[in-house]
């Protein structure tokens, strides 16, 4: 048979445990700085790399539009439905785009009575927090149970400890 070894505690008061609080409290408020030091570099870098795309991205799109003019005006020129050269390929292709009423529910209800349920996306999911509201016997004849545990938490008093910085 193992045995086991019995280890003491590592806090031995209760002032333990407030230092340790104070010490994690102090470690999310470095954790927040740094977050928000992150962040804000992040945001810059978008936004200066999106100063710089601006001019590729205003080019691209006068060029499409030139092309798209003259490709259309010489439709005539493409074998088929697109044109290969050099840097690329230019064409059309068949596009289909449906359009319905705004009206989803009256859409839904034409669809059921045309025989097209199939159209319809129905998704059905259990609502967990609906069912803890039910008595325990229901629950157990539904076949789930309810699974009861005493979990530790911790909050930290930020503004204590913001006060006792100052």
């Amino acid at each position: 048979m193992a045995r086991k070894r019995v280890t003491e505690p590592q806090l031995k008061s209760w002032e333990d445990v407030d230092a340790c609080l104070k010490a994690m409290s102090d470690a999310e408020n470095q954790l927040s700085v740094i977050t928000a030091e992150m962040n804000a570099a992040i945001a810059q870098a978008k936004k200066e790399a999106e100063e710089k795309a601006a001019e590729y991205k205003e080019q691209i799109k006068q060029n499409e539009g030139k092309i798209k003019e003259f490709t259309t005006i010489r439709k005539e020129d493409l074998k088929g439905k697109s044109k290969q050269l050099t840097f690329g390929t230019v064409g059309f292709r068949q596009s289909t785009k449906l359009l319905l009423p705004s009206d989803t529910a009256e859409v839904i209800l034409k669809l059921r009575e045309n025989g097209m349920a199939d159209c319809i996306n129905v998704k059905e999911t259990i609502n967990k927090d609906t069912v803890k509201s039910y008595p325990e016997e229901d629950i157990l004849r539904i076949g789930g149970y309810l699974q009861r545990s005493d979990t530790f938490w911790y909050e930290t008093d930020k503004d204590t400890l913001a006060e006792a910085m100052q």
